[in-house]
């Protein structure tokens, strides 16, 4: 261990950039996927485990995976429910499918959606009504939880409330209880043995800290200035400092202690551009938190973040959005404006080295420009609108695309006063900007974005 602190700070002395002394792999799922995505869950996950046995599992079958895990050749993945409200409620979430209606199609259980994957999936009972006992080295249930994830070659954190998360296997005082010890454990010491994955509030989790709740434009209009919260704020993750029946509340955001698997140079958001487009959210939480690059991972989406490797692959059907504050100026405003952002937008195959900055892309670079006339928004924030921008602006003749944020109006609760100004994002192609794309997906490499 000597070594290896060492090691990290001859590498921080001489500005080279150097693998953490943690280096294992972490999956971020940005939740809403789809249970048939193979880009995901067996090219991207499964075969980050290191298990991935030569056989191609049946999507159709729910026991391609033996039980057993002293014999089955599957990657063996203990699946965590804590998010959910009890316990009763994530059994049920990990035995139970939902079944198809005229309106939606089968949803598969996590032990079903594994199977067909070829995953062996066993399910981690703690949750926050029986946390005390579920969560202890000295119970049968905590060490029977403790014995399973010793085993696993994968930990997957379902979507839900990750602040339920963080309360089920923190302490008060936000140290380890006996079970995240041990995935910590498996983290310092196998060198990857186990890859830690998250969806949606099981994403949030995976970082240092988390942030939750409110929107993009309320992130920006409070002046990208969250709530702090302890561990023990479970209940309530969201700033209450004007009272939970405050705008404030249901718009600006609060943080809390994740379990800290993602670097800590690194914060990641969900539902990334889906759902009201998190942009301006991810933006004032890096501000607030001082971190200097962010990934927003779309829905149906899988991002590999590889941290021996210091990268970031891309897998599913949807989109990572990084975004690298390091070289951006805050600007005085009564809500937070900011100048020089870079943003890059990254589909599946896609590779982005956060030491180096670089992005790889093996689609065709875009010489000539498809569109002749500018892009702009009407509103930023709703879904796609900032992808949209993002690829339109490396493949339209004008250079500048404009997004406006117009001020939220509700038809109930509280509301933004009359004066509440619309907050704009420009859009620049630069020298530094580069645009890819094949087969009707986009690569942008660099855009320069201002909030103003």
């Amino acid at each position: 261990m000597k070594l290896r602190l060492l090691t990290l700070a001859l590498c921080t002395n001489l500005g080279l950039a150097c693998a953490p002394a943690q280096a294992g792999k972490v999956f971020l799922s940005g939740g809403g996927y789809d249970d048939a995505n193979t880009d995901l869950f067996v090219q991207g996950l499964r075969k980050a485990t290191g298990r991935d046995s030569a056989f191609t599992p049946l999507i159709t079958s729910t026991a391609n995976c033996g039980s057993d895990w002293a014999t089955t050749a599957c990657p063996r993945i203990a699946v965590i429910t804590a998010s959910k409200a009890s316990y009763a409620e994530g059994l049920d979430a990990f035995t139970n499918d939902i079944p198809a209606t005229s309106t939606s199609s089968l949803k598969r259980g996590y032990y079903n959606l594994f199977q067909t994957h070829g995953f062996s999936p066993k399910f981690i009972t703690a949750h926050i009504d029986n946390r005390a006992a579920h969560s202890s080295a000295s119970t049968p249930e905590g060490q029977a939880n403790i014995a399973i994830l010793n085993q696993a070659d994968a930990i997957w954190v379902v979507g839900g409330d990750q602040a339920k998360v963080s309360r089920t296997f923190l302490n008060d005082d936000g140290s380890d209880t006996p079970l995240a010890a041990v995935l910590r454990s498996r983290w310092s010491n196998g060198n990857g043995a186990i890859v830690m994955a998250g969806d949606s509030a099981g994403n949030h989790a995976m970082n240092v800290k988390m942030h939750a709740a409110g929107i993009s434009y309320g992130y920006l209009y409070y002046g990208a200035n969250l709530h702090d919260r302890a561990v023990t704020d479970y209940l309530t993750l969201g700033d209450t400092r004007d009272g939970s029946s405050a705008l404030r509340y249901f718009e600006n955001g609060g943080t809390m202690k994740g379990l800290g698997f993602l670097p800590a140079t690194l914060l990641s958001d969900t539902h990334f551009d889906a759902r009201s487009g998190r942009l301006g959210r991810l933006v004032s939480a890096l501000r607030h938190m001082g971190i200097q690059q962010g990934l927003g991972v779309d829905e149906n989406t899988g991002v590999l973040v590889d941290t021996a490797a210091q990268t970031a692959q891309v897998y599913g059907a949807g989109t990572l959005t990084v975004v690298d504050t390091a070289g951006a100026s805050v600007q005085t405003g009564t809500y937070y404006k900011v100048n020089g952002l870079r943003v890059s937008l990254l589909s599946a195959g896609d590779r982005y080295n956060y030491a180096s900055k670089v992005v790889t892309s093996s689609k065709a670079l875009i010489s000539s420009r498809y569109y002749t006339s500018f892009y702009d928004s009407p509103d930023i924030f709703a879904a796609y609108e900032t992808s949209k921008s993002l690829t339109r602006v490396v493949d339209q003749t004008p250079t500048s695309n404009i997004g406006t944020a117009p001020k939220p109006v509700y038809s109930s609760g509280p509301a933004y006063p009359s004066g509440a100004p619309a907050i704009k994002l420009r859009f620049t192609r630069d020298a530094s900007t580069k645009g890819y794309y094949s087969g009707g997906k986009y690569t942008v490499d660099k855009v320069k974005v201002d909030v103003y």
